[in-house]
């Protein structure tokens, strides 16, 4: 099965929005379209190789639509929609050979589902995630939080109340993919849901690989589920880093450490929240005047901009990762966030954003995903 053409490649430069997508090419800068609505941030880093599909539209704004990147010495298509087609002619039939019919966008109460698969004792409704992030073996959905995702799944479970079948289909765009779990980090609401309808709801994970050309096949029909992770968000326990960005250098008085000059640029800290890691990030990301209690506190009250990425996990690896912000490059601020440990520094000066840096995105998975218990 085909579901794109290979028309041009490039080189990411930017994403100046959700829909659009400027790369270098051998004949100069294209803007095009971006159908996927998910963040991306592992695979859109400057210099990263991308496959456009060029449209058959002369008069639309975007010549080219961005349907594949290669990351990791794969190929990872990144239209959405496609997932549809991929579950109608490839999978679906596997996964279901009892079928007697399969129907495309079925409404059910207020929403469509992708699939109704009729068999002679049931009607099965099917939703279908297409699935893009993979990091140490682990193909995880969503990678930016989805209200609509939740919604659907909540859904299926009053279908399944009601009597019929409800399966939700996730299509993981990566062949190394071992197991499937619901992206705690990005969107802790839709992993809790998926949990608690799981007696309920089928929750299907199948593999598939794609070619430079568009060509896909199904690596595996039957990804484990693991739901584990689950378990850490009711125990809200964890580490963190937080980017702060300053725009222009400022002289920020941090409590006893005295006037600290901060250059212009990006800090990552690195901190820890053993009880209520969620209540803890969102203080941080509160810009407003508050107590001050901690030296981050100075900072963030003074911060431009603010960016978490929560690490749930149920070990203690705050130093081990301001340790590990060294590696990639940041500068240390001396003894800030590190008068109860024996490290140097927790927070790390970087000129450029250091998240546009493989080596950052790296580490961020690394400790997400290999350091939970």
């Amino acid at each position: 099965m085909r579901i794109f053409s290979n028309d041009q490649e490039g080189f990411f430069v930017s994403r100046p929005n959700r829909f659009i997508v400027n790369a270098k090419t051998e004949t100069g800068i294209i803007r095009a379209h971006c159908p996927n609505p998910g963040r991306l941030q592992e695979i859109l880093l400057p210099g990263q190789k991308l496959i456009f599909q060029k449209s058959d539209n002369p008069e639309r704004k975007t010549l080219y639509t961005l349907v594949a990147a290669y990351y990791k010495e794969k190929v990872i298509p990144l239209y959405s929609a496609s997932a549809n087609s991929i579950a109608a002619e490839l999978i679906l039939p596997v996964l279901h050979p009892e079928a007697e019919k399969i129907t495309p966008e079925q409404s059910w109460g207020k929403s469509r589902f992708d699939f109704l698969i009729f068999t002679a004792d049931i009607k099965t409704y099917v939703e279908v995630k297409a699935c893009s992030l993979v990091e140490e073996g682990r193909g995880m959905f969503p990678d930016a939080p989805t209200e609509r995702g939740k919604r659907h799944i909540s859904e299926l479970l009053q279908i399944a109340e009601s009597g019929s079948g409800a399966e939700i289909l996730f299509v993981v765009s990566h062949p190394d993919a071992e197991v499937f779990s619901p992206n705690i980090h990005t969107d802790p609401s839709f992993s809790l849901t998926l949990r608690d309808v799981s007696k309920n709801v089928r929750i299907r994970a199948v593999s598939v690989f794609c070619t430079p050309e568009g060509e896909i096949t199904v690596k595996n029909f039957n990804i484990p589920i693991d739901l584990k992770p689950v378990e850490l968000l009711d125990r809200d326990t964890g580490a963190y880093l937080l980017l702060t960005t300053l725009e222009s250098s400022k002289n920020i008085m941090v409590g006893k450490l005295g006037m600290i000059n901060f250059k212009e640029g990006s800090y990552l800290y690195a901190g820890s929240g053993k009880k209520n890691l969620s209540k803890r990030i969102k203080r941080h990301e509160n810009r407003k005047k508050k107590n001050l209690r901690w030296h981050i506190d100075y900072l963030t009250v003074k911060a431009d901009r603010i960016r978490s990425f929560p690490i749930y996990t149920s070990k203690d690896i705050e130093c081990s990762l301001a340790g590990e912000m060294v590696k990639i490059g940041g500068e240390p601020v001396p003894e800030f966030g590190s008068s109860d440990c024996s490290c140097s520094s927790h927070l790390f000066y970087f000129e450029k954003n250091p998240v546009e840096n493989n080596r950052f995105q790296e580490v961020l998975h690394r400790y997400r995903h290999h350091m939970m218990y």
